[in-house]
């Protein structure tokens, strides 16, 4: 599914499908932009996204990212789909998940006998494996060395966020060599995934890119 992007400079709206640059040179419209995109609703009248179908994007649908090493991919957001997701494979295999169960079982038995010999009265609940998943602590493990490894498990982890269908990269290719910028985006093909990257200046990738120039007047699409 595409989406696309409507705002008051446009005559058109910019379609993103795929890992799509759109380029705006005019750094007053560029701020003003990304100032929307950070406060976009669907009420916004300054901004509008939308599909194939202009079914309008969700607020809660959009992420837009402008700190790369910031953004926290072990979220609670992201932890609690990876848990359902194992939860589910878990699920397939019935053998395995009642082996899984008897021994979480066994370890509560260990703890409960323990209660009896405290001063306290305590209880417990039963241990469901998603909550013992998050005992464990289990999270994604990330090794990201650079902005590029980085933006790699960003798109992975997007991919599992169910609510999300649109990714925004603000000013990435600043950080970016041409074969990186054009190895996210076989990735961003192959995760079959929207992102849309915007920047203030034009970059050199085969990759969809779309300029607005000073004047305010869009080149067509090209293939560098």
């Amino acid at each position: 599914m595409g989406w696309s992007l409507n705002f008051e400079m446009l005559d058109k709206p910019i379609r993103v499908f795929g890992m799509t640059s759109f380029v705006i040179q005019s750094r007053t419209v560029f701020a003003k932009l990304i100032q929307n995109l950070y406060q976009y609703t669907e009420e916004t009248k300054e901004l509008k996204l939308f599909d194939d179908d202009y079914k309008q994007l969700k607020k809660d649908e959009l992420l837009v990212l402008t700190d790369m090493l910031g953004y926290d991919i072990n979220s609670v957001s992201v932890l609690k789909l990876l848990y359902k997701d194992l939860e589910q494979q878990i699920s397939l295999e019935p053998e395995i998940k009642m082996e899984i169960e008897d021994a979480i079982n066994m370890a509560m038995n260990l703890i409960n006998k323990e209660f009896l010999h405290f001063e306290l009265d305590l209880e417990s609940d039963k241990v469901e494996i998603n909550s013992f998943f998050k005992a464990m602590n289990m999270r994604i493990h990330v090794e990201s060395s650079t902005i590029f490894e980085r933006a790699l498990d960003i798109l992975r982890v997007f991919k599992y966020l169910a609510k999300k269908k649109l990714l925004v990269f603000v000013n990435l290719s600043t950080y970016l060599s041409r074969s990186e910028v054009e190895a996210l985006a076989e990735q961003v093909e192959l995760l079959n995934i929207s992102v849309l990257m915007l920047d203030n200046a034009p970059f050199e990738a085969k990759i969809n890119q779309i300029i607005m120039d000073e004047d305010y007047v869009l080149l067509p699409n090209i293939m560098v």
